[in-house]
């Protein structure tokens, strides 16, 4: 397995790049694609702070691994997306302590177990904590915030149709629109809220061969690839619980829970 971590980066940008591509919603059933589309991207936008508690299970090759994490963002700069990578999997290339990317309006930081490192924008901050959080920085927090990155709006528009719609479900008790595609070995549900409009949770599933092709562009070796025995399939589950809207916070509420190193200026 540890042939392969190298390449894990390479992987969750391909998985990520397709992570806030769908968006469903309504609250009623009649509403068309293009109206859903416009009702999540309001609604995110009109929000004045958000919160969660989510969990992103990762498995590949019968090896799983759990990273839970919260969000905290609010406008207009003021985000924190703080994670713990699961103990005890081959899935992770050490077991780490928690970890974290924010700004608490003076400046954006990334902690990722080297110390915290002075991001120069919160676009890189986000980009670069991408991989090591599962994805967890790359799907709400840059639909909160209207990131241009992967151009989320133009990927949602195109992939919220009638042709991907499937049965409603539901998510910890929340009644959901569901939305699948399926596009180069690569399957990607998602679950919106019918009354709220947000996500609640998106699940990719990647195919051996697909996989094999990503970890081949990565530079992995392709005989090491023939050696490994059982699927290569990748499955990631991303699940937002606890969801609050517009709850006020103060600039201290976007510092992290850790010690952090004593020369950091966080004022």
């Amino acid at each position: 397995m540890k042939t392969i971590l190298p390449s894990l980066a390479a992987l969750l940008a391909f998985t990520i790049s397709t992570a806030t591509l769908l968006a469903g919603d309504a609250a009623a059933d009649n509403l068309s694609p293009g109206q859903i589309l416009k009702n999540v991207r309001e609604n995110y936008a009109s929000l004045a702070s958000y919160s969660d508690e989510g969990r992103i299970v990762a498995t590949m090759n019968g090896n799983t691994s759990a990273t839970t994490f919260t969000t905290r963002l609010a406008r207009s700069n003021f985000y924190r997306i703080e994670w713990q990578p699961g103990a005890g999997s081959s899935l992770s290339a050490k077991n780490t302590g928690a970890q974290a990317v924010w700004s608490s309006g003076a400046g954006n930081f990334l902690e990722i177990g080297r110390g915290a490192q002075n991001q120069i924008s919160r676009e890189l901050a986000l980009t670069e904590a991408a991989a090591p959080s599962v994805g967890a920085t790359a799907t709400v927090p840059r639909i909160f915030f209207d990131m241009p990155w992967g151009n989320p709006g133009g990927q949602l528009a195109d992939l919220v149709s009638d042709g991907h719609r499937q049965a409603d479900g539901q998510v910890g008790g929340v009644d959901c629109y569901v939305f699948a595609t399926e596009l180069s070995g690569r399957q990607t549900t998602l679950w919106i809220g019918r009354q709220d409009f947000l996500i609640h949770q998106i699940r990719t599933v990647i195919s051996a061969e697909a996989m094999r092709a990503v970890l081949v562009g990565a530079g992995t070796d392709p005989g090491l690839l023939e050696l490994k025995p059982g699927s290569l399939g990748f499955t990631v589950t991303e699940t937002h619980a606890g969801i609050a809207v517009n709850k006020p916070f103060s600039r201290w509420d976007f510092v992290p829970t850790f010690p952090l190193s004593p020369s950091l200026d966080i004022e």
